[in-house]
């Protein structure tokens, strides 16, 4: 049983003559049309329909009727069609299509595949296998390329992937693929970018710059950006007539609630130091005073850093039409004005206020109690003690930024995660420049425990829980930055 490389239109792409020797491609949100084409070429590109046809029979197939200029031509064409992601390529096995190479970004360069070298090749580090639809799928943050995997024995000779080995060691091991298409699927694996040389010892031979990245690290790199995939980006309201978008404020929650003090904005104005002398001072400070930092300065830091300044209702244009929404402003900019962050206090030691975890209503300029020292609200004290090395008993409050991750994952696709750590920086410079203008010790935390915070607040750890701990007290002058 002989194995072929197909070359056809990828899923929902479709080509049709336009009577003047041209041809139209069209896409889902594009199309190209190629005009003057030499009869060759537009026969090739009518080939190209499912389930296409063997890449080097259309080479031959170009080159007898056109000669080497139209092969040329047709070379360019192919290449065109890939930059534009139009076209795949396959494995087929008896008239059956196994894998499946799919263009991801302009970066792709579609050529002629070539055996692979008889040296050990394993599944790069960076691959991962996922389900889309019916179908499985390799990806990796490396490739401008994914490979969809149609035949559960193409799946097989992924696991077998996880060790080293020649191409003819891995045809011989693989039980389920024919053995004559084995090379060809592991050439296909290599042009999509997920394979990897070895030495004898199995390492694969990763370039320098590549040994410091983690798989997560570079995987969410090239999600939140361009470039490496064709996932829809951006403000497409993706669950629009889905889902209803969630309240621009959080509704207030049930418990002990207690009101806030407001500053005057106008003294606050008259009486600050200058910015550039704030932003001079600016410190991580681990010290603390002798006496707890109070209520007081708890309300106006928080007023100053978090309320809610103003509510209003708009009518924003969305690609499905034009749709009402709310929002609230508060003092820090956040994408798309949707100011998903929400602020807890885990207070520990606050003149004037009880310990416990608190839920700052900043619509209202409150605070609600949700639980006393429970074992997870200490273990929340110990944890960020021992990640800023500070001794558990002279911590002060540990505030807490939550995500409604709803609010804003509703309208953005791919980046809204990218976009809720990017609020949580500019909420650590407004927390850091409002405590230091106040006289207070402020420290942000490099990371906590997502689900012990859920747990100790009582949120559901999909719809609402940490992503940002920040460290605030009383300052002591003479203590260390």
């Amino acid at each position: 049983m002989s194995a072929s490389l197909m070359v056809s239109w990828r899923d929902g792409v479709e080509a049709a003559a336009t009577g003047d020797g041209g041809v139209r491609v069209r896409a889902p949100g594009s199309q190209v049309v190629f005009r003057q084409l030499t009869p060759a070429v537009a026969e090739a590109l009518d080939r190209l329909a499912r389930p296409g046809e063997d890449e080097d029979r259309l080479a031959e197939l170009v080159l007898d009727a056109g000669g080497p200029g139209a092969l040329a031509g047709w070379y360019y064409r192919l290449q065109d069609l890939s930059r534009r992601g139009l076209v795949s390529r396959g494995v087929q096995v008896g008239g059956r299509r196994i894998a499946t190479l799919v263009p991801l970004s302009p970066a792709f360069t579609f050529a002629p595949l070539a055996p692979l070298p008889d040296r050990p090749h394993r599944l790069s580090r960076f691959a991962y296998l996922r389900r889309d639809g019916d179908s499985f799928i390799l990806e990796s943050p490396l490739a401008h390329a994914r490979i969809v995997l149609d035949d559960a024995r193409t799946v097989g000779l992924i696991g077998r992937l996880a060790g080293p080995g020649t191409p003819h060691e891995l045809a011989e091991r693989d039980a389920g693929l024919p053995a004559e298409a084995v090379p060809p699927v592991l050439s296909l694996l290599a042009a999509g970018g997920m394979l990897s040389a070895t030495d004898p010892s199995g390492t694969e031979d990763e370039p320098e710059s590549l040994r410091t990245w983690e798989f997560h690290d570079l995987l969410f790199h090239t999600r939140v950006r361009r470039g490496r995939s064709d996932a829809p980006y951006g403000a497409t309201y993706r669950m629009l007539g889905r889902l209803d978008p969630t309240p621009a404020v959080k509704p207030t929650v049930c418990g002990e609630t207690t009101d806030l003090f407001r500053p005057d904005p106008d003294r606050l104005g008259a009486n600050d130091p200058r910015f550039a002398e704030v932003v001079g001072r600016r410190r991580s400070i681990r010290e603390y005073g002798d006496r707890p930092i109070t209520a007081r300065q708890l309300g106006e830091f928080l007023y100053r850093v978090a309320r809610v300044t103003g509510t209003h209702e708009t009518e924003v244009g969305t690609p499905h039409g034009p749709f009402r929404m709310g929002f609230a402003g508060r003092p820090y900019p956040a994408g798309g004005s949707l100011y998903e962050l929400e602020f807890y206090a885990a207070i520990h030691n606050c003149d004037g206020l009880t310990p416990g975890l608190y839920h700052y209503a900043a619509g209202h300029h409150h605070i609600v109690r949700l639980c006393g020292p429970t074992a997870d609200f200490r273990q929340l004290i110990a944890d960020a003690a021992a990640s800023s090395g500070i001794p558990e008993t002279r911590l002060q409050i540990l505030i807490v930024l939550s995500s409604r991750f709803q609010r804003i994952a509703w309208k953005y696709a791919s980046i809204a995660y990218a976009l809720t750590l990017k609020h949580v920086g500019v909420v650590y410079q407004t927390m850091y420049l409002t405590a230091t203008a106040m006289g207070l010790a402020p420290c942000g935390l490099g990371g906590g425990d997502s689900d012990l915070f859920a747990r100790v607040a009582g949120t559901d750890y999909y719809a609402e829980t940490s992503v940002g701990e920040f460290l605030l007290g009383s300052r002591n002058e003479a203590g260390r930055a």
